[in-house]
């Protein structure tokens, strides 16, 4: 059954909140890799020129990172603007998303007029993704050959999922890609935060699974969410080579192409990012606890939280700005998400609210 869309709402809007600290986009604390900062400022003079259309420099970097052919690698201008290249290349008649999850993906099809499905996540399972998926109709029907086509339907799947930070495990992805496979349906996976979980990738799967494509960005790890700067891996060249085709000329500058090769030579990122959003992950998610919030288990950057008291107004009235989540469907307006921040920060929201909250 297709439902109506709830009003698209994006975390990170500190333009119409100056000064605030900003707990809606989950960021990471540690900001921007040195390296890709250095390399910003030592590179101004080719700026002059148009970028590398073919993202050369960029490519092969990530070829050597994550051990993919460059050649099966598309860059584009964030994550946002994978998701609408996939649907304008993929042109779905039908498509599956889960609920809760990104409401970009429904933004993007509801562009291409695709006819939306939502699995939806149980409350009573911390809204985690589990073998039900399989019985959902797009990939329990009889895999005879008579699919709509490789080009017709498509499958979103995000891990760890957004806003519940939980991940997904690898043998259930892996089954839920190929029963998608058997019936030539492209699954987008979804692994924009993955870095900060420790979790494997499923980078693995696409020389195996052709329809599948994995998205990635450096909006999160690597603190760069104004370059606008994504990523997509998919092994087969013709899917590929439309999504190169669908975007704008020039569509990645050249300074997000610059801090992007110079972001990934920056030895031990993701680790230390890794263990210190941990760290500061533990203690928020004990605070929320303290003030009889539910908290939701998380092994990303962020944190989902059920509160049936306002805390938007009260806490921005104090400078933080925290991520209010009814346009996530199954959610009401009593969840919230918070992004781990620095110590500091994050012990500025805890003292917020233990005061908004007595």
């Amino acid at each position: 059954m297709t439902v109506p869309l709830k009003r698209f709402e994006h975390g990170g809007d500190v333009y119409a909140h100056a000064g605030v600290i900003d707990f809606s986009a989950s960021i990471n604390p540690l900001g921007m890799p040195p390296k890709a900062a250095d390399a910003l400022c030592s590179h101004l003079a080719d700026y002059e020129a148009y970028p590398d259309i073919e993202c050369r420099a960029l490519a092969n970097a990530l070829a050597d990172a994550l051990d993919v052919p460059a050649r099966n690698i598309v860059c584009t201008a964030g994550a946002s603007d994978l998701i609408a290249r996939i649907c304008s290349v993929v042109k779905p008649e039908r498509a599956l998303v889960t609920a809760p999850c990104f409401s970009g993906y429904e933004q993007a099809l509801e562009q291409v007029g695709a006819h939306i499905m939502r699995h939806r996540l149980r409350d009573e399972e911390d809204f985690a993704l589990t073998e039900r998926v399989l019985s959902e109709e797009l990939l329990s029907t009889s895999g005879d050959g008579q699919a709509t086509g490789p080009s017709r339907t498509v499958l979103f799947l995000c891990n760890p999922n957004n806003p519940t930070g939980s991940t997904v495990d690898a043998a259930l992805i892996e089954r839920v890609v190929a029963e998608a496979s058997d019936r030539h349906i492209v699954v987008v996976m979804d692994e924009c935060f993955l870095e900060f979980t420790g979790e494997p990738s499923s980078t693995r799967l696409c020389a195996q699974y052709p329809d599948l494509i994995i998205m990635r960005a450096f909006t999160k790890m690597y603190a760069m969410a104004g370059l606008r700067l994504g990523y997509g891996i998919c092994s087969d060249e013709s899917l590929i080579s439309g999504l190169k085709a669908a975007g704008q000329p020039w569509a990645v500058s050249t300074p997000a192409q610059v801090a992007g090769v110079a972001a990934l030579s920056q030895e031990g990122w993701i680790e230390q990012s890794r263990a210190y959003v941990d760290r500061e992950r533990a203690v928020l998610q004990e605070a929320l606890s303290a003030c009889g919030m539910r908290v939701i288990p998380s092994q990303a950057n962020y944190l989902l939280f059920q509160c049936h008291h306002d805390l938007y107004e009260p806490l921005l009235q104090r400078g933080l700005l925290i991520r209010r989540c009814q346009n996530f469907q199954e959610l009401d307006d009593s969840w919230y998400r918070i992004a781990v921040r620095t110590t500091q920060e994050n012990q500025t929201l805890m003292a917020a609210l233990k005061e908004v909250c007595r």
